[in-house]
Order: structure tokens, then C-alpha cells, then sequence
């Protein structure tokens, strides 16, 4: 048995889609079951991070995990809690949502990376066998202000014209992890995962003008600006500092990188932001 964690989120919603898709039955943990509508094949059980015995009950009969939390302070400590439940079930293989760059001594730098850091290394020490999916900025990300764009023809952010990034579809993360589920030889692989080419958000604009065939345009604001906007969102603070650490980690251009592993996986090349677009061309007011 397959158990994915994180089933309503972006990239875990995105593995249960994909094993569905693939006709591998899958077992989702959901905090709130009502809130997930399961796809053919796939078992639902209520459970949440903080509750060792809601976990022992989730992963009773499972082999391989997928294992993804929403940044925060607790990140760590709640995912070395589901290592140590895993290996207590007898799990076999994990697959681990970490971040790109997580290897890299200069991932301290960022809260986010620090805490994926110190997460490969508690799934290494548990003596699970393991496989790091490592992703870039996911393009989903955009759908944020798709209500903008659909009205003004206008999204926000605080980045410059010089900070391109190879953001990744989260589609395409769904994917990889499914296979890493279900199949053998990822075991020990540390998977970066990027879009096909680096792209500003400039750029990014002129891919969606060009696909929803009207003018959308991107407008820088303010580092202090972006920060006040997604407090009045209801965004944590720590979260939020933790995202002006990534877009300043951004602005030195070391985002932009290209891996083939996307391809090398699945045998297809990675989603592009046209085909992001044209996927969501509804959402964006196409």
C-alpha cells in the first residue's frame, strides 16, 4: 500500500492524481476529509502530523510514503515524527518533498532550506529507503493572482527583471513522485526538478499575453509592499519573512538552473509556462 500525505495540498493533491491517472490504488491522509473529494482507487484516512496514533493507523499495512508538510516553524519536528512512525511501521521506501538546492551548504541561508536540510537528514538516519524529490518554484504559485489577471490583465511581485526562474509545474512533481511510489529504481535518487528554461516574471507575462491572446502585464512593487500585502492576506509572519528570503535568494539569478531530471523520469520533457497557461487558460480569463 501507497500513503500519501499532504492530499489537498498543491504537490500532494497532484501524487494522488497521478497514481489515480496510473491505476495504482493509493491510501491519502487528510486532516479534514471534507475537504478532499478522492479520486477512483484511492482509500481516505483522517489523520494529522500531531497525532501519533492517527499516523500509526494511517501507515498500518504501508510500503512506500509520500511525505510533504507546508513550511513552518514545527516543519522539522512534525516530519521527523512521521519518519519515526514510518519506520516503526516497517515502511519501506520514502519519498520526501524537500526543495532545490537542499544539498547545498548555501541552503542555510533560507529558513525554507534549512528545514528541508535538516528533514533529508533525519529520512537519512532513519535507515528508510528514501528518494528527495528537490523542486524549484512551482508555477501553480501564479494561480494566486489569477483573479487579477483575469480582470486587470495585471499580476504583482517584488521581482526585478534580472531574477529568472525555472519554475516547475506542480503537475509534473505529482508525477515524478507517483513513479517513485510504484516503481522500483528511485531509491537513493535526489531528484532536482525545474521547469524547462528560466523565465522573469516579465517573461512570464508575455507567455500568458500570448496564450490568453490579450495583454497582461507584470508590475514590480516594493519588497516592503509584497511583505504588508501577504500579512493583510493572513499569511504567518514567519512564513511570509521566509518568502523574502527566497525572492532576494532569487534576485542573484541562482534559481534559473535547468535539470533533465523531469525528462530522464517520466520521458517527456518538463511542462512549459505556455502549457501551464493553456492548461489554466480558464482560471487566467482566457
Amino acid at each position: 500500500m501507497i500513503l500519501v500525505t499532504g492530499a489537498t495540498g498543491t504537490t500532494g493533491g497532484a501524487t494522488v492524481q497521478a497514481l489515480a491517472d496510473a491505476g495504482v490504488e493509493a491510501r491519502a491522509l487528510v486532516r479534514d476529509p471534507s475537504k478532499f473529494t478522492a479520486p477512483a482507487g484511492i482509500e481516505v484516512v483522517t489523520g494529522s502530523f500531531d497525532n501519533a496514533a492517527s499516523l500509526d493507523a494511517a501507515l498500518d499495512g504501508v510500503s512506500h510514503a509520500y511525505l510533504v508538510l507546508p513550511a513552518s516553524p514545527e516543519q522539522v519536528e512534525l516530519e521527523t515524527a512521521f519518519v519515526d512512525a514510518a519506520a516503526r511501521a516497517g515502511v519501506e521506501h520514502l519519498v520526501l518533498l524537500s526543495v532545490i538546492g537542499a544539498d547545498d551548504e548555501g541552503s542555510e541561508a533560507l529558513r525554507f532550506g534549512r528545514a528541508h536540510r535538516a528533514a533529508e537528514k533525519a529520512v537519512r538516519e532513519s535507515g528508510l529507503q528514501w528518494t528527495f524529490l528537490r523542486p524549484n518554484g512551482f508555477l501553480q504559485n501564479y494561480l494566486g493572482q489569477a483573479a487579477s489577471i483575469a480582470g486587470q490583465g495585471v499580476f504583482y511581485s517584488a521581482l526585478t527583471a534580472g531574477a529568472a526562474v525555472s519554475h516547475v509545474d506542480a503537475r509534473d512533481i505529482g508525477e515524478v513522485a507517483a513513479k517513485a511510489l510504484s516503481e522500483p529504481g528511485h531509491a537513493g535518487q535526489a531528484y532536482a526538478l525545474t521547469g524547462p528554461e528560466a523565465l522573469t516574471d516579465d517573461d512570464i507575462a508575455a507567455r500568458l499575453s500570448a496564450v490568453l491572446g490579450r495583454t497582461v502585464e507584470h508590475v514590480t512593487i516594493p519588497p516592503e509592499a509584497q511583505r504588508e500585502a501577504m500579512l493583510g492576506m493572513g499569511i504567518p509572519e514567519w512564513t511570509v519573512d521566509g518568502l523574502g528570503e527566497l525572492y532576494a535568494f532569487y534576485e542573484t539569478g541562482i534559481a534559473g538552473g535547468v535539470a533533465p531530471d523531469i525528462e530522464r523520469v517520466l520521458g517527456r520533457p518538463a511542462r512549459s509556462v505556455d502549457d501551464f497557461a493553456a492548461d489554466h487558460r480558464a482560471a487566467f480569463g482566457g
